[in-house]
């Protein structure tokens, strides 16, 4: 197990600092050859997002994704979607990722543009192929309810382990495990849509966007009997955290601090750590003894819906980037986010906070120390459990 860990903190290594870089500069001199007018544009718009420059970097969002737009360039239109994402424009983001979608083709001729779906059955695919991460739609259960209700039926594909998370949260609409294959309902038209396509027939913009929002429902009964049983009788508030990734695109704070925050907050915290952390997870054992617990029965890699139902046995979630997060945050569990400065995630970088997940509050590192920004996520942590006590 312990090579193991080695050989994939060596990967995360190479990919972060050989491979990722080779990669970003050959697209960076295949841009300049091409357009070296909207290479340089790219370029100062990744200066000032390394000098965490928000105002200048939101100044120069729209010049320059007008330009990749007129340029064709499918692959920085997206980049500046996923920019203004994190720079609080939700609006541009969504109409510069339908942009993307048409310059790659990937729109379909039988997707939704808002029309009456009174005589059709709405088709929505939230997984398209194998590679597809399983965070995409994982907010957007009120989106699917809204068209669900416009629509003669509705049928959604997805992630095997989502299937039962998503049937119990909306009865109405026939849930399905990609790779489903699902027409139209007789006596019905066939009309398709993905999550792009229900956000922009349904709207984006910050109120819409908290206006639609209904939690993913976890078992109930589950989640009640992991509580009484991490508590065991104690009067204190569970906490689960999440502080590793295998992913080369994230910069993560170390043990020790994670450590300080377990030792230093009067709750009982749950491990929803996947991966060979072994080692981790006996550093965060002896900072707290009696009220550290892992968790031998939940596997969310395995089965999604059981790792739900432990997320709703919890006052908090304290996390990294990852699905974990993605998951609590639809399911509207109180949740700390930790951001650092890489600008690769969708989380915002402005505030601290996204309409897409209300319970979620996000704290940047913005150029300090992991211990300052611990300090502050435990901070952030005892308000939020204090509001849960009343």
């Amino acid at each position: 197990m312990a090579l193991a860990s080695l050989k994939q903190r060596t990967a995360k290594w190479y990919n972060r600092h050989v491979a990722d870089t080779v990669k970003n500069f050959r697209r960076q001199v295949r841009r300049a050859v091409r357009h070296p007018g909207l290479a340089l544009s790219h370029l100062r718009f990744q200066q000032a997002v390394a000098r965490r420059d928000w105002a200048d970097a939101h100044r120069r969002l729209v010049p320059l994704a007008d330009d990749a737009i007129a340029a064709a360039d499918a692959r920085l239109v997206a980049e500046m979607a996923y920019a203004a994402e994190r720079l609080d424009e939700h609006e541009a983001s969504n109409k510069w990722a339908v942009i993307h979608a048409e310059l790659n083709g990937a729109l379909a001729p039988t997707d939704w543009h808002g029309e009456s779906l009174a005589d059709a059955t709405l088709l929505v695919r939230f997984m398209e192929n194998e590679k597809q991460g399983k965070a995409n739609g994982l907010g957007m259960a009120g989106y699917l309810a809204e068209a669900a209700t416009r629509s003669a039926h509705c049928k959604l594909i997805l992630e095997h382990r989502l299937v039962p998370l998503f049937a119990r949260t909306l009865p109405g609409v026939e849930v399905l495990a990609y790779p489903a294959e699902a027409g139209a309902r007789p006596g019905t038209r066939l009309v398709t849509a993905g999550a792009l396509t229900l956000r922009t027939v349904l709207g984006v913009a910050p109120e819409r966007v908290q206006a639609l929002f209904r939690p993913l429902r976890a078992d109930a009964a589950v989640s009640a009997m992991r509580r009484e049983r991490y508590r065991a009788g104690r009067n204190l508030p569970v906490v689960g955290i999440s502080w590793w990734s295998s992913h080369f695109g994230k910069d993560l704070p170390g043990i020790e601090f994670w450590s300080d925050l377990v030792r230093s907050t009067d709750a009982v915290f749950v491990s929803l750590q996947y991966g060979d952390v072994g080692a981790d997870v006996e550093t965060l054992r002896r900072a707290a003894p009696d009220r550290w617990i892992v968790d031998e029965t939940v596997d969310q890699l395995v089965d999604m819906d059981l790792f739900a139902a432990q997320l709703g046995a919890l006052d908090a979630v304290v996390t990294i980037s990852n699905t974990g997060a993605h998951l609590a945050a639809a399911m509207g569990v109180p949740t700390v986010l930790i951001r650092d400065d890489w600008f690769r995630r969708q989380w915002p970088v402005r505030s601290d906070r996204t309409p897409w997940c209300p319970q979620t509050r996000v704290v940047g590192k913005d150029g300090r120390t992991w211990h300052q920004v611990l300090v502050e996520v435990r901070d952030r942590l005892n308000r939020m459990l204090a509001r849960a006590r009343g």
